[in-house]
């Protein structure tokens, strides 16, 4: 008796799920154990160039999962852009093998969520760098223009450094197919580097990294986001209250926060740790973020470890955290890589 679980996952960050199974004539009652992601960090290596591939995001929800991050290479790495693809898992219960591949079949959902990924990287991708793109699904929308009837709309937020230093902005097609221009989330930028946006669970608010105080530190925006009108909130000009986290900021740099249910994982390069970046998580308990914990030398190296973010899997022991690093053994300059890390309460 067989059963597959495939999430079509990841792409330029995805899954679907689907359970298939033989007959059994032994038995009509499925009895498996679940799925387990390796604990050892494993590299993504047919996303993986000889150039710097890093700072990852993925839908958290829907049918199809893309994963976009940001490379160098289409310039031979001098410019950073973001690209999207589409990545598959399948779990064998039987074997306990798990395989992780690109994911080129042309069903229908596929071909629409391609379509309006490609679409919002058109406005994204400029002749400046950009960075740590952060996905919100905001569902599928009918359509009168397109063959399909219907889109995929999202809103994403990224930085660029088109003015000189790393600016947060967004585009977003909620009301229309074709995405909106770029816009900069001007109640969260200063003169200074912004970057990397990440909600917390209850809509409360959001954290992001700057060096508006000299080294890189992490910050709160206190927004309301419980109408989940992210156009409107992310267009609005009126000034936030922004502190610095200090539970979860040091002397040294501190990036990309990413936030699953209570969980914030982040990296720095705070004393303590294996050597350049590493990665830590922090759990928000009792209405305060916990002294952040290294992820230990399973993870993390003498290199560096950067952009970390996790997602639920359902079916599995373990959750999935991507992140890249710059470690020997990959194919040069900083590469994705998977690993298995613990559930994250939600």
């Amino acid at each position: 008796m067989k059963k597959l679980l495939l999430i079509i996952s990841l792409g330029t960050l995805a899954s679907i799920l689907i359970l298939s199974s033989s007959s059994c004539k032994k038995s009509k009652k499925w009895d498996y154990e679940k799925g387990h992601f390796s604990t050892t960090p494993v590299n993504l290596s047919f996303l993986n160039t000889a150039y710097d591939d890093y700072n990852s995001t993925l839908n958290q929800s829907g049918e199809t999962f893309p994963l976009c991050f940001s490379t160098n290479r289409k310039s031979n790495g001098s410019q950073f852009d973001i690209i999207y693809k589409l990545i598959q898992i399948v779990y064998d219960w039987e074997t306990k093998d798990l395989s992780i591949k690109l994911e080129t079949s042309g069903n229908l959902d596929v071909a629409i969520n391609n379509n309006s990924i490609y679409s919002a990287l058109s406005k994204i991708n400029t002749s400046a760098n950009e960075f740590g793109p952060f996905m919100v699904n905001m569902g599928i929308k009918k359509s009168t223009n397109s063959n399909w009837g219907q889109y995929y709309s999202y809103l994403f937020l990224y930085s660029n450094d088109v003015n000189g230093q790393q600016d947060i902005r967004f585009v977003e097609n909620r009301d229309q197919e074709n995405y909106t221009e770029a816009k900069e989330v001007k109640f969260l930028n200063s003169s200074f580097d912004d970057a990397y946006p990440s909600f917390n669970k209850n809509d409360s608010g959001l954290y992001f990294c700057s060096n508006r105080e000299g080294e890189f530190n992490i910050y709160y925006a206190s927004i309301d986001f419980s109408s989940r009108d992210w156009p409107t909130i992310f267009s609005d000009t009126t000034q936030k209250q922004i502190v610095k986290v200090n539970m979860l900021s040091s002397d040294s740099a501190d990036k990309c926060p990413f936030i699953l249910g209570n969980t914030m994982v982040f990296t720095s390069k705070r004393p303590g740790g294996y050597g350049g970046f590493d990665l830590y998580y922090s759990k928000f308990e009792d209405g305060h973020w916990s002294e952040p914990i290294n992820f230990g030398s399973k993870i993390n190296t003498a290199a560096d470890e950067y952009r970390p973010i996790v997602r639920r899997e359902e079916g599995f022991d373990n959750d999935f955290m991507i992140f890249s690093s710059n470690r020997q053994g990959g194919k040069g300059g900083f590469d994705l890589y998977y690993v298995g890390i613990d559930k994250i309460p939600y």
